[in-house]
C-alpha cells in the first residue's frame, strides 16, 4: 500500500486512544457484554458526552492487545470530513492490518486511491480485526458518512467496527435488521451502584454509606461526566455526602462543563427550545407546541435524542421524552438569564394548561407553581388530593405545600387539608399532621358526625395512634368507627381496618387480626389504592410469620408480588408503594430459613425506598435483618454502618426513643458476637437503667419481639454469668409466647433458656429443653435462630443423642431436621447429597471462579462483592460440599457435574 498524498500530513496521536487516566473504572460487565457479541460486525456506542464512551474502548483494545489480538484506533475531527483527508486517515488506520492479510509486497504496491479494492481479496484465514473509530459524530457531511457506510460493507467480516458518536450516524439499520449491530446506550453505559461505589473508593480514602451512593445515583442516573465532576470537587467524605445531598445541574463544575461542552456548542434554534422547554416534567410535541407555539416540536425532539443532547424517549413511539435531571437543572439555571421573565411565565402557564386538559394533574400543578399562580395549582392539588393519598404520592404532596405561602394554603379545602394532613403523618411529622387536623374540625362539624370526611379523619387519627405506638388507643379509636366505616368500604375503611389488624396482631390476636387485613384488602382492592392493599398484604404476612408458619408468610408476601404486576385502575399506581411495606418482613423470613442471598439482593433493591417507609417497625426491621445479614457474611463495619443509617433514618421519628433503643440493643450483640463482651455488658447495664426510666409503652413492637431488647437483655444476662436471672426472666416470656402462638418468639426464647440451663450446669435439663427447641424449629423451618447462637448451640446439637428424638412424634422429619442443622449429609461423598446441596446461583458463580485459580480479591472484582463476603460465600461453600478447602470443593464439584470447568 502506498504512501497518502504529501499534502495530506497523517497526525499519529489520532491512531491512538487517549492515555488511561489511572483512576478509571475497569467495565467489567460491559467489556463482557462486549466480548461475548464476538460475531457482531458492528458495535455502537451511543451516548451524550461524559458517558465514557472513549474510556470504555480503551478498555477493550487494551484487553485486546494483551491477550494477542489485533486491534487499531482512529479518533475523528471535523476536518475529517474532508472525503480524501478521511480516506487517508482511514487507510493508515487499516495498514499494518492489512499487511499482515495479505503480506507486505502486495499491499505496498497498490496505489492508495485503489486500496479498498483490496479488502475484497483478504480471505477467512486473516487474523481478526477491532477496528475503533471514536468521535464519529464530527462526521456531518453527506460524503463522508457515505464513505464510512461503504467502508462498513466492503469490510470483510474478520474486522469488527466499533464506532462512538453523540449523535445516531445514519444508514445502520441495516446491519441491525441482519442482526450484525450490538447498540450501547446512555441507559447502558451509565456507572451502576457498584460502579459508583469503586469509583468514589478509588478517590476518597474513607468509606461511603450505602446511603451517599444510593442518592448519587438517583441524582445522577449514573452520568459517569457528573460523578467525576463531584470527585474532582470533593476531598473527603464529608465533602462526598455534602454533594450528594444538594448535587444539581447548578453545582459550578457541573455547570461549567454542560454550557462549554453542550449548550454552547449548539445552534440558536437548538439552544431557544432547550431553554423554553427544560421545566417540562416530560415533554411531546404536542405540549411544546402549546406553551411555546412552536410548530416544529417533534422535529426539534428527534433532533435532541438522535445528537445525544440527554434527552431519553420514555415510550417505544417516540411520544414521550424527558432531559436528564442534571441537564434539566443546568437548563433551568440558564433559562432565568437567557429568556425574559414573562416569556418564562407564559410558557409554564401554557404547559399546565396543557397538562390540566390531558388529566395529567402532577405534571400540571408543578408548572402552575412555576409560573407563580398559587389559586390553579391549589384547584388541581384539590381535585386530585384523595387519589395521591390512595397511591402514596405523600412526597409530591408536601413537595407542593413547601412552595405555598400561608395565604394560598388557607384557601386549601377540606380534601386537600386531609391529603396534607396524611402526608406529614406518613413522613413523620405528628406535630404538622395534628395542625392540618385540627384545621378540619370546623369542616367536619358542617359535614355532620356520619359523613365520609369523618370516618376519613378518624381513620388517620388511629393510624397516627399506631405509627406513635399507643396501640390500646388506636385498636380502641378504630373498632369503634369499624361499622360505620365498613359499611362504606372506602380507602377510610381499608386504612383503619389496616390499623385494626396491625394492632389485633401486636396482642395477639390473630385470628381477630386476619379477618380485618382480608376486610382491608377487599376495601382497598376495591377504590384501587397501593398504599392500602400493600399494607393488607404484608399484614398477612407479619400474622403468618408471628406465629411461626413462616412458609405461608412467603406465601402471602408473594401475592404481594403478583398484586403489584396487576396494574390497578388509576395510572398514579405505583406497584413499589406496595412492595416496599413488605421488603423488611420478607427479608427477615428468608434470613430465618438461611436463604441469605435472597435477602440481601431484596434490600439492596429496595433500601432506597425502605428509608421513606412511614412505620418506623417496619423501617427498623428493615435495617435490623440488613445488619444480620453482614454479621452473617462477617462484614462486621458493614453491619455497623447499616445501624448508624437506621439511626439517621430514624432520627426525624416521633418514635426516635424506642428506636434508638432497639439500635443500641443490636449494637450490644455484635459486642457480644465480635469477642467485646466487657463493653457489651457495660452498655447493657445502661441500656435497661435507661429503659427503666422509660414510661410503659402499651405494644411492643414485632421488631422488639423478634430481635429486640428483651431477648438481647436475657443473652446479656447469660454472658455476665447471672443464670438464675435469665431463667426467671425467659420463664413467663416463654410462657406467654406459647400462650399467644408466637412460635418464632417462643424459638428464641427457648434457644436461650437451652444456653442458661447448660451455663448452670443443668445438662440434662438443656438437652431437654434443645428437643423442644428443635420441635418448634422443625415445625416452623427456621435455621438461622440456630445458627445465631453460636459455637455452643452448635455443639449441644453435636453431643445430643440420636435416641431423644427417635421415640417422639414424627421422629423421622425430627431427625432429618436435626441432623440438617448438624451439617450431616450422610454418606461421604454422596452424589444425591452433594446435588442436594442447595448451591445458591452466586454459590455455583464464585465456585466456577474458584475452579479457574481465582484469588478472594479477584473473585471479589469479578461479582462486585467485598473481600469479607466473598470469604463468607466460600466458607458456606465448603460447609454445604462437605470439602475441608477450596481446591476440595472444587474436585466435589467436578465429580459430580455441579461446574464444567
Amino acid at each position: 500500500m502506498s504512501e497518502p498524498a504529501p499534502a495530506t500530513h497523517l497526525n499519529p496521536t489520532k491512531f491512538h486512544p487517549p492515555p488511561p487516566s489511572g483512576a478509571g473504572v475497569p467495565r467489567a460487565r460491559l467489556l463482557a457484554q462486549l466480548e461475548q457479541a464476538a460475531n457482531v460486525h458492528l458495535v455502537l456506542l451511543l451516548a451524550p458526552a461524559g458517558y465514557g464512551k472513549t474510556t470504555l474502548m480503551g478498555q477493550w483494545m487494551e484487553r485486546i492487545l494483551r491477550n494477542g489480538g489485533q486491534a487499531s484506533w482512529l479518533t475523528l475531527d471535523a476536518a475529517d470530513n474532508d472525503p480524501a483527508r478521511l480516506l487517508c486517515y482511514l487507510q493508515g488506520a487499516l495498514r499494518e492490518w492489512m499487511t499482515l492479510a495479505l503480506g507486505a509486497d502486495e499491499s505496498a504496491h497498490s496505489a492508495s486511491a485503489d486500496w479498498m479494492s483490496l479488502l475484497d481479496r483478504i480471505g477467512p484465514d486473516a487474523p481478526q480485526l477491532t477496528l475503533f473509530i471514536d468521535e464519529f459524530e464530527h462526521l456531518n457531511a453527506g460524503p463522508t458518512q457515505r464513505m464510512v457506510r461503504l467502508l462498513a460493507e466492503r469490510l470483510p467480516r474478520r474486522v469488527r467496527l466499533v464506532i462512538s458518536s453523540r449523535d445516531k450516524p445514519p444508514g445502520l439499520e441495516r446491519f441491525r435488521l441482519r442482526g450484525e449491530l450490538l447498540e450501547l446506550t446512555a441507559a447502558t453505559l451509565s456507572f451502576d451502584a457498584a460502579e459508583t461505589q469503586r469509583f468514589f473508593s478509588s478517590r476518597i480514602a474513607e468509606p461511603l454509606g450505602n446511603w451517599v451512593i444510593d442518592k448519587m445515583q438517583s441524582v445522577t442516573n449514573g452520568w459517569p461526566a457528573a460523578l467525576q465532576l463531584t470527585a474532582l470537587a470533593a476531598r473527603t467524605r464529608d465533602d462526598v455526602e455534602r454533594y450528594a445531598s444538594d448535587l444539581s445541574g447548578s453545582l459550578a463544575n457541573i455547570a461549567d462543563y454542560l454550557a462549554e461542552d453542550v449548550l454552547h456548542a449548539q445552534a440558536e434554534d437548538i439552544r431557544n427550545f432547550l431553554l423554553e422547554t427544560c421545566c417540562f416534567p416530560r415533554l411531546s410535541a404536542a405540549v411544546c407546541d402549546a406553551a411555546t407555539g412552536r410548530s416544529d416540536s417533534q422535529r426539534m425532539l428527534r433532533y435532541l435524542e438522535r445528537h445525544g443532547l440527554f434527552t431519553a424517549p420514555l415510550d417505544t413511539g417516540g411520544t414521550w421524552y424527558r432531559y436528564h435531571p442534571l441537564f434539566s437543572a443546568f437548563l433551568q439555571n440558564q433559562q432565568a438569564h437567557a429568556l425574559a421573565a414573562e416569556q418564562i411565565v407564559a410558557i409554564h402557564r401554557g404547559a399546565a394548561r396543557w397538562f390540566s386538559r390531558h388529566g395529567m394533574a402532577i405534571e400540571a400543578v408543578d408548572l402552575w407553581l412555576l409560573a407563580g399562580d398559587s389559586a390553579a395549582a391549589i384547584r388541581e392539588m384539590s381535585a386530585c388530593a384523595y387519589e395521591l393519598v390512595m397511591q402514596a404520592q405523600f412526597s409530591t404532596i408536601l413537595r407542593w405545600i413547601e412552595r405555598l405561602d400561608d395565604a394560598a394554603l388557607a384557601a386549601a379545602g377540606p380534601q386537600l387539608a386531609l391529603a396534607v394532613a396524611w402526608a406529614y403523618g406518613f413522613a413523620g411529622e405528628p406535630e404538622a399532621a395534628t395542625q392540618w387536623l385540627e384545621s378540619l374540625r370546623q369542616a367536619v362539624q358542617a359535614d355532620g358526625a356520619d359523613s365520609p370526611l369523618q370516618q376519613e379523619v378518624v381513620a388517620l387519627e388511629a393510624a397516627l395512634l399506631a405509627l406513635r405506638g399507643e396501640v390500646r388507643s388506636a385498636l380502641a379509636l378504630g373498632l369503634l368507627h369499624w361499622d360505620k366505616a365498613g359499611a362504606r368500604r372506602g380507602f377510610a375503611a381499608g386504612a383503619l381496618a389496616n390499623v385494626v389488624s396491625y394492632c389485633l396482631m401486636l396482642q395477639g390476636e390473630f385470628a381477630r387480626a386476619r379477618q380485618f387485613s382480608d376486610e382491608a384488602r377487599l376495601c382497598n382492592e376495591e377504590v384501587g389504592s397501593a398504599l392500602g392493599l400493600g399494607y393488607a398484604l404484608s399484614m398477612s404476612g407479619l400474622i403468618e410469620a408471628s406465629q411461626g408458619k413462616l412458609d405461608q408468610a412467603l406465601q402471602q408476601f408473594r401475592e404481594v408480588d403478583r398484586v403489584a404486576a396487576i396494574k390497578l385502575r388509576h395510572p398514579w399506581f405505583e406497584p413499589t408503594h406496595m412492595s416496599v411495606a413488605s421488603v423488611g418482613l420478607i427479608a427477615s423470613v428468608l434470613y430465618e430459613k438461611d436463604r441469605l442471598d435472597e435477602a440481601d439482593e431484596l434490600l439492596q433493591r429496595y433500601f432506597p425506598l425502605v428509608a421513606r417507609q412511614p412505620s418506623i417497625d417496619m423501617l427498623l426491621l428493615s435495617h435490623v435483618v440488613r445488619t444480620r445479614i453482614k454479621m452473617a457474611q462477617g462484614d462486621v463495619d458493614a453491619a455497623l454502618e447499616t445501624l448508624q443509617l437506621a439511626e439517621r433514618n430514624c432520627s426525624t421519628s416521633w418514635r426516635l426513643g424506642p428506636s434508638r433503643r432497639i439500635i443500641e440493643w443490636e449494637r450490644i450483640r455484635i459486642d457480644l458476637l465480635t469477642g467485646r463482651s466487657e463493653r457489651a455488658l457495660s452498655r447493657a447495664v445502661i441500656a435497661e437503667r435507661a429503659e427503666a426510666e422509660q414510661p410503659a409503652q402499651q405494644g411492643a413492637s414485632y421488631v422488639e419481639e423478634l430481635f429486640g431488647r428483651g431477648i438481647e437483655a436475657m443473652r446479656c444476662a447469660i454472658a455476665a454469668g447471672r443464670h438464675e436471672d435469665a431463667l426467671a426472666r425467659l420463664a413467663p416470656e416463654i410462657a406467654r409466647a406459647s400462650a399467644s402462638g408466637r412460635r418464632w418468639r417462643q424459638l428464641k426464647l427457648t434457644l436461650l433458656q437451652t444456653l442458661a440451663l447448660d451455663a448452670r450446669g443443668a445438662r440434662r435439663e438443656a438437652q431437654a429443653t434443645l428437643v423442644h427447641a428443635l420441635q418448634l424449629g422443625a415445625q416452623i423451618g427456621a435455621r438461622r435462630s440456630f445458627v445465631d447462637e453460636g459455637k455452643r448451640i452448635d455443639a449441644l446439637l453435636r453431643e445430643l443423642p440420636a435416641q431423644e428424638l427417635a421415640s417422639l412424634p414424627d421422629a423421622e422429619n425430627l431427625l432429618r431436621y436435626w441432623r440438617d442443622l448438624r451439617g450431616d449429609v450422610g454418606a461421604a461423598g454422596s452424589a444425591h447429597a452433594l446435588l442436594q446441596a442447595n448451591l445458591s446461583d452466586r454459590e455455583l458463580a464464585i465456585l466456577r471462579l474458584l475452579a479457574v485459580g481465582m484469588g478472594n480479591e479477584q473473585v471479589a472484582k469479578s461479582v462486585f462483592l467485598s473481600v469479607n463476603t466473598v470469604k463468607w460465600h466460600i466458607r458456606r461453600i465448603l460447609e454445604k460440599l462437605d470439602a475441608r478447602n477450596r481446591s476440595e470443593a472444587v474436585f466435589i464439584a467436578r465429580r459430580h457435574g455441579m461446574i464444567d470447568v
